[in-house]
C-alpha cells in the first residue's frame, strides 16, 4: 500500500522545495533510469527536462535510509532502473508548463517492502516519518487546493493568467 500526495508547482516553488528537503538530511535526486552502473545525482528538478531515459526521478535521504536497489535491464541497450518497491525512497513527478497547462506533480511512496522469505513488512519509521515531513511542508506552504492537488501561490497566479491546470503528465 502506497502513499502519496500531489501538487501544482512552478520552477520557483520546486527550488524552495528543494532547499527544504535538503534541510531534512543527507537528500539527494537521483533518475529512475539511467545507463550508469552508478546512477548519476541530480542537482535540480530542471535538469530532467528531456532526459533521453525520462524525466523519473526519487528523492533518497542518505542520513535515514541504505542505499537505492538498482537492476540491470537488456532493453534498449541496457539500462539500470531503480527497485521503487524495494528501496526507500520517495518518488517525484515534476509539476511541468507545457504547451498551455501546467500538469500536476505528486510525492508517492510504497509503505511495504518483500523480505526475501516473500512476507510484507513496513519500511523503516524513519522512512515513513520523514515522507510524512515532505507532506506537511506541502500542506503548510500552499492551503489552497485544485483538481485534489494543493496549489502554490505562484501556481495558481498562473492559472489566474489563463494556464490550464491539468493532471499528471509523464
Amino acid at each position: 500500500m502506497g502513499k502519496q500526495i500531489c501538487f501544482y508547482m512552478n520552477e520557483d516553488d520546486e527550488d524552495e522545495f528543494l532547499e527544504f528537503i535538503r534541510s531534512t538530511g543527507d537528500v539527494v535526486i537521483l533518475p529512475q533510469t539511467t545507463n550508469q552502473k552508478k546512477p548519476e545525482v541530480i542537482l535540480t528538478l530542471k535538469e530532467l527536462s528531456g532526459r533521453r531515459l525520462g524525466e523519473g526521478c526519487v528523492l533518497w535521504n542518505r542520513t535515514i535510509s541504505k542505499k537505492p536497489i538498482f537492476e540491470f535491464f537488456e532493453v534498449h541497450g541496457g539500462s539500470y532502473c531503480l527497485d521503487f518497491l524495494e528501496s526507500e525512497v520517495v518518488s517525484l513527478m515534476r509539476s511541468r508548463c507545457d504547451n498551455g497547462m501546467l500538469s500536476m506533480g505528486r510525492l508517492h511512496i510504497e509503505t511495504k517492502q518483500t523480505l526475501p522469505d516473500g512476507s510484507l513488512v513496513e519500511k523503516s519509521s524513519e522512512f515513513l516519518i520523514w515522507f510524512d515531513q515532505l507532506c506537511k511542508w506541502i500542506r503548510r506552504k500552499y492551503p489552497n487546493s485544485k483538481n485534489g492537488a494543493y496549489i502554490s501561490q505562484r501556481a495558481e497566479k498562473l492559472e489566474d493568467s489563463g494556464l490550464e491546470l491539468g493532471g499528471h503528465r509523464l
